[in-house]
């Protein structure tokens, strides 16, 4: 009795229903932020789970919405000697001008804002070690000052303190703002709170450990005895965002003007000239320009992203879905239909009637959802998430043939 296939009609959306621990790559476009976990072991907290482990694609996507004196919640807590190892597969990050990624969590200032480079501030830091790969074998690490870390003993950390503590992830404050533009630590950005420039975070530069690209980010907590009793010990990871990046065709996937995305994917999903490698002529090629979160059909220099949802299934009974993360304040409907009822119908792929198994999830997951029903023998069910307000994104995604799909009846709200 089959529960979830991939679908054989939809090689370019937002479905990946194989039971597998992480979701495949789903849709003929690429960003800036890891595709996949490779691997994830959590550490300890005094109230376990540690938080929001139950829906891990809260890392795969932007960095959440916050202040300059209060963290974001869109995170995953590592726990008290947590490692998580993440994976580029659509891009690689490769080495140039300056930082080329970025690695967020949430700290934020203890005390008020500073207005000038020679006021006095704390952070909430937790810091973590940064590590990078090309293969996921030659692993190169991000140096920093042991000492000044075994110095972090409180939850918030001084101006002097802070600055020695470059080259580790979670110093830098973040707060909503472009998060495509790297901070520099040692200047004070008159123009943005704080004098943290672009949304905060920290930033590395292939450069420093030697390397001319990268697929892999590996963030270990060092496991210092600072942070709130609870779940959410450990650092927080928000997000991961590569600002120097090339994409990665897939197998098949035809490019004819040499840009790094398939004409399919500047026809239908960015609105890009397929015969031109650079459409809005700034002098860098289109695909790169996607890769790092930049549109390739504009020269703005505003964060750009085609809204994929790459699904999975968490649990197969009963069957609990999840997904990655599109941004603060996004929710979403996941669908459940019978394979056996997909058609194409006038340019479209009617889905038959579904059944709505979540409506407006503020998360990202059906977790205390779970879908107890199982298709009749020799036949199969599918799995779909949108987000919401309709209309906003993708809907429920496009046959190979870029005809939407749309339920016939039973649809979420």
């Amino acid at each position: 009795m089959a529960r979830c296939v991939r679908s054989r009609i939809v090689p370019l959306i937002l479905l990946a229903l194989l039971l597998r621990a992480t979701p495949a790559r789903a849709q003929a476009t690429t960003d800036c932020f890891p595709d996949r976990i490779v691997s994830f072991t959590v550490g300890t907290v005094s109230s376990p789970p540690a938080f929001d482990t139950w829906e891990p694609g809260i890392v795969i996507g932007p960095p959440g919405n916050a202040t300059p004196t209060t963290g974001s919640l869109a995170v995953m807590s590592l726990g008290h000697g947590g490692r998580i190892t993440l994976e580029f597969t659509d891009n690689t990050i490769v080495d140039g001008p300056g930082p080329d990624f970025i690695v967020f969590e949430n700290p934020f200032f203890c005390t008020a804002v500073p207005l000038s480079d020679a006021d006095p501030w704390s952070v909430f830091a937790e810091p973590g070690i940064v590590e990078v790969s090309d293969d996921g074998v030659d692993w190169r690490m991000f140096p920093y000052d042991a000492q000044a870390l075994s110095q972090v003993v409180s939850l918030c950390t001084d101006k002097t303190l802070a600055r020695q503590l470059i080259g580790l992830m979670g110093i830098t404050p973040s707060f909503t703002g472009n998060w495509t533009v790297p901070d520099d630590p040692h200047v004070f950005d008159p123009l943005s709170p704080g004098g943290v420039s672009g949304h905060g975070g920290d930033a590395f530069d292939l450069a420093t450990v030697g390397l001319s690209r990268a697929r892999f980010v590996r963030i270990t907590d060092p496991n210092l005895a600072i942070g709130i009793p609870g779940s959410s010990e450990g650092l927080d990871l928000d997000s991961v965002v590569a600002i120097h990046s090339k994409p990665v065709l897939g197998p098949g996937e035809i490019d004819s003007d040499g840009d790094g995305l398939s004409d399919d994917a500047e026809r239908f999903l960015y609105f890009t000239d397929p015969a031109r490698p650079d459409t809005d002529g700034d002098g860098v090629p289109d695909g790169e320009e996607a890769a790092s979160c930049r549109s390739p059909a504009s020269a703005a220099a505003d964060p750009f992203f085609v809204p994929v949802l790459d699904l999975e299934v968490a649990d197969p009974s009963p069957t609990v879905v999840r997904w990655n993360f599109l941004g603060t304040g996004i929710t979403y409907d996941v669908i459940r239909g019978s394979v056996g009822s997909l058609h194409a119908a006038g340019g479209l792929v009617d889905l038959g009637v579904v059944a709505c198994i979540e409506n407006d999830s503020t998360d990202l997951t059906t977790r205390g959802l779970g879908d107890a029903t199982a298709p009749p023998a020799g036949s199969a069910f599918f799995y779909l998430v949108r987000q919401n307000p309709a209309g906003s994104g993708l809907g429920y995604g496009f046959s190979s043939a870029h005809d939407r799909r749309v339920a016939a009846a039973g649809d979420c709200p």
